[in-house]
């Protein structure tokens, strides 16, 4: 996987760690149809490729990402060729962000979002499909639909804070600092601009050497378990802890513990 398959996107691959930049600066990486179609491709092969333990996703320049490109969703060769139902076209149309925030959230292995600067509509919600957050102290994040005259929804917002606050967010536009973002638990931590890169790089070696399976099984648990009943989401944990036996990671914990000894996961 390199960055000489895509158009808009630069992806790296060092050490276990897949780091995806949304390169599109001139248009503060506003999504179109062809970077979309390009997120989905490198994806699916992160998740398929057994040397990458987790993914980074963030955007060139000043913004991480400004939603998507009012000024159209065309590239010269990638045509809008449109669902006969418009609803159905939002959702699942070719290289549409929900299918990405979907993939995102079902992604078996950990996936931090650097958020180095404006994170908007969409991208707002591409910050928040990943797992963690590391958010530059100069960056913002922003549901401003009703502003433009656009109609929106809460999407994942109000999982993270509630559907009051949700709405009232949406219904003004709002545009959150990253100390509001912060205080509100919608980012894992904020820090200054210039300390993003390394803080970033700790949260990957955290994750790079842990026991990815086991980290991916937890992950589909809790995603599963949001909105279900009690015993349902008891359930999903159960499943979890049952596949998590199996994998080799299980038994280098347990024999670390009873050595004493910090465990050397592999990832399987």
């Amino acid at each position: 996987m390199t960055s000489d398959e895509y158009r808009h996107l630069m992806v790296e691959v060092e050490d276990g760690c897949c780091r995806v930049t949304l390169d599109r600066p001139e248009k503060l990486n506003a999504l179109n149809i062809r970077i979309g179609i390009e997120l989905l491709d490198a994806i699916d092969r992160i998740e398929r490729d057994p040397a990458v333990r987790v993914m980074v996703l963030t955007g060139a320049g000043r913004a991480f990402c400004a939603g998507d490109d009012l000024s159209g969703m065309a590239d010269a060769d990638t045509p809008l060729r449109l669902l006969p139902d418009p609803i159905e076209q939002y959702v699942r149309g070719e290289g549409r962000w929900p299918q990405v925030v979907e993939r995102l959230r079902t992604m078996p292995k950990p996936v931090i979002a650097r958020v180095n600067g404006h994170a908007h509509g969409a991208g707002f919600n591409l910050a928040l499909a990943c797992d963690l957050r590391v958010m530059a102290e100069s960056a913002t994040l922003a549901i401003p639909f009703v502003r433009r005259g656009l109609a929106t929804g809460t999407s994942l917002l109000q999982q993270f804070v509630g559907i009051g606050k949700a709405m009232e967010w949406a219904l003004r536009g709002a545009t959150l600092s990253a100390a509001e973002a912060e205080r509100w638990g919608l980012v894992t931590m904020v820090v200054s601009d210039a300390d993003l890169d390394r803080a970033t790089t700790e949260l990957v070696e955290e994750f790079r050497h842990g026991p990815t399976r086991v980290l991916g099984l937890s992950k589909a648990a809790i995603v599963r378990s949001w909105e279900a009943s009690v015993a349902e989401a008891y359930a999903q944990q159960g499943l979890a802890l049952h596949h998590a036996r199996r994998t080799d990671d299980f038994a280098e914990g347990r024999q670390a513990f009873a050595e004493k000894r910090p465990p050397r996961f592999t990832g399987r």
